[in-house]
């Protein structure tokens, strides 16, 4: 296997609560598109089509960001101090959907406004095509996630038919023709039914990727009730033994995320609901919304160990599962609190 076999977050980073409040975003997650071309059981497309249910719920219209919108994104993240990490395209749909996506990222790069412009996409569109227009655009990683090792399951975990040797054909043909571009392939233990599994999974992936790695499924979309039942909550995202006692959002502090309606988040769970808030572009700047009281609010109130009095944030553990060990801000939160009034 020729893929590094190492989950995909930084190690090298510094402690969190050494360095908040921040003047930036380290990492900003851009919903340029709602459609997808799959439904995962685990996700609230997979309820997409049925009346009444969560994606309706949630008040979602499936569609493309405006890119008069994107580019004026780009335009207000260049107003932040540098020191931005990451612009990472991903959300609720699969960015690859939106034809627009190599000249999104090639603005985005062009603006020399982040360290790495990555897209999470399940790969089924990375035709030669599309592969080679990325890479000329620049992006400096492409996150696949895998969701099976046969047609079969494909359909079974997505309700979509593939052809899975084209599919591999195509990454085979992105690896090959990378240039500096890293690739990270992923697969959610939930989609692997057994050792063997798992096995082949390495063995038809692990040579056409530069890092690869089985992550657990955990519980993202808190409308997904069902699934809270089947997930272990023992281990993290990179299927490591979870601290379970963890109050504190980390994810919160250094994150944004821009949806489809212009909306900002705190976090990177897909589909969140306009309660949930900080601000809308339509309104404020990103900048404004980043520094403004609705945020810091928010901010201090997971400091205070009242993240489960935000009825959007009540009972969820995703917060928990991503987290760095250098993100644990549990331990300085009372040290912390004054710095967000």
């Amino acid at each position: 296997m020729k893929a590094e076999l190492k989950p995909y977050y930084d190690t090298d980073r510094k402690k969190l609560a050494d360095i908040i409040p921040l003047s930036h975003p380290f990492t900003v997650y851009i919903e340029q598109t709602r459609v997808c071309n799959f439904k995962c059981f685990y996700c609230i497309h997979s309820t997409r089509d049925i009346l009444g249910g969560e994606f309706e719920k949630l008040g979602h219209t499936i569609k493309h960001m405006e890119f008069k919108m994107y580019e004026e994104i780009i335009k207000q993240l260049s107003e932040f101090p540098t020191g931005i990490k990451r612009i990472v395209f991903s959300g609720l749909g699969e960015p690859l959907m939106n034809p627009r996506l190599p000249e999104m990222v090639k603005l985005a790069v062009e603006a020399q406004i982040a360290d790495r412009v990555e897209v999470i996409t399940n790969g089924v569109l990375l035709t030669p095509k599309v592969s080679d227009k990325l890479i000329e655009a620049g992006i400096t990683n492409i996150n696949v996630s895998i969701q099976g090792i046969s047609a079969d399951q494909y359909k079974k975990t997505c309700g979509t038919s593939i052809d899975f040797d084209r599919f591999i054909s195509n990454l085979t043909y992105l690896y090959n023709h990378r240039k500096d571009t890293q690739i990270y392939i992923k697969a959610i233990d939930a989609t692997l039914k057994s050792k063997e599994d798992e096995q082949l999974f390495f063995e038809i992936f692990g040579s056409i990727s530069d890092r690869i790695y089985i992550e657990h499924l955990i519980v993202m979309q808190q409308q997904m009730d069902e699934l809270k039942g089947i997930v272990d909550g023992t281990k993290n995202f990179y299927n490591e033994e979870l601290d379970v006692n963890r109050k504190v959002c980390a994810q919160a502090f250094y994150f944004l995320q821009v949806g489809c309606d212009y909306d900002t988040f705190p976090c990177p769970n897909p589909g969140l609901p306009k309660s949930l808030s900080m601000g809308n572009m339509k309104e404020n700047t990103l900048l404004e919304i980043w520094n403004g009281a609705k945020r810091k609010k928010l901010l201090r109130t997971m400091l205070e160990f009242n993240k489960d009095s935000i009825p959007e944030c009540n009972s969820c553990k995703t917060f928990n599962c991503i987290n760095n060990p250098l993100e644990n801000l549990d331990e300085d939160a009372q040290n912390l609190v004054h710095l967000f009034k």
